[in-house]
């Protein structure tokens, strides 16, 4: 640790983006890391703090409660789940309260885990609000005063071929993956695990360089077919993919809807939509981290989600 290091706040230190935020700061020793969470007694917080983190209580849904967390820190890498059940469209609001409790405490540098504004690109003609919501909470963001606002925008996880889109076994003993949409579309995915930390210490360490910066974690892009061959090959196992109907699909579970709409939007437009000054795939990929599809398979990651 260098003297008078800099102070990161890290919103969700024991989830996938900020636990990538947290290992990435560890290892370059040149920050202190703070990292937030509701339970600072539980085993992966004493985990944390056994690697020199510190570890303070803040829950994101109540923003008040996380004051403490930025309290003396430069910086602040925020997330926000909204696949959480009791954050859902409240998301934006709760995400607009935490910037101004980092507003209120000093912070200097936010760093926010952002994506495309799919309402205004299609015209309201694509309902996608985990992404929508985050877009205008960055367009917002870019409006309160801090010396420096960067967004980095991660790309479909690749954890969701065992999530979101978990396979089923077919009474053959094949693997089966629903998706609600056409066949041959490659689009953009990432390793959480690998790949938000290094932006976001780029970010960290030259604030001039990416203010008002979005910057684009694409690992690969890669079609649904590709990622089964890919996994099929690596289980030994045979696999295949069903394309459902996206209305049909969007009736099957809460959520539903919302990913069959995601999927339109990645059709259309691709996963980031149209690049602009700010918004280009490029600068992720200069800064490093980020992993192809085969590379984040050969980790054997995706045992911990059988």
């Amino acid at each position: 640790m260098i003297l008078n290091a800099k102070t990161i706040a890290v919103l969700g230190a024991l989830g996938g983006q900020g636990g990538s935020v947290v290992n990435t700061f560890l290892e370059d020793g040149s920050f202190k890391v703070r990292g937030v969470t509701r339970s600072v007694n539980s085993p992966a917080s004493k985990e944390l703090q056994g690697r020199g983190v510190e570890m303070v209580p803040g829950n994101v849904k109540e923003p008040a409660s996380l004051s403490q967390a930025f309290t003396g820190a430069d910086i602040a890498f925020v997330v926000v789940n909204f696949w959480d059940p009791d954050i859902g469209t409240k998301e934006g609001k709760l995400t607009n309260e935490i910037f101004h409790e980092a507003k209120k405490a000093g912070v200097k540098h936010v760093i926010f885990s952002s994506l495309a504004n799919v309402g205004k690109v299609s015209g309201g003609e694509i309902t996608v609000p985990h992404f929508t919501l985050k877009a205008e909470a960055w367009e917002y963001l870019q409006t309160m005063g801090f010396d420096a606002v960067t967004a980095v925008e991660p790309a479909a996880y690749y954890s969701n071929w065992f999530s979101f889109f978990k396979p089923v076994e077919d009474d053959k003993g094949t693997l089966v993956w629903t998706w609600p949409g056409k066949e041959g579309n490659a689009f953009s995915q990432f390793d959480v695990n690998t790949g938000v930390g290094p932006s976001v210490l780029a970010a960290a360490k030259d604030p001039s360089k990416y203010n008002n910066s979005n910057i684009l974690l694409e690992g690969e892009k890669i079609s649904v077919e590709d990622v089964v061959s890919q996994i099929s090959e690596k289980l030994g196992k045979p696999g295949r993919v069903h394309f459902e109907d996206p209305k049909k699909f969007a009736t099957f579970f809460d959520g539903a809807h919302e990913l069959a709409q995601m999927v339109k939007w990645f059709e259309d437009y691709g996963y980031y939509g149209p690049e602009t000054e700010t918004r280009k795939h490029g600068i992720g990929k200069e800064i490093g981290g980020l992993v192809s599809f085969q590379e984040w398979l050969d980790k054997d990651e995706y045992k911990k989600l059988l």
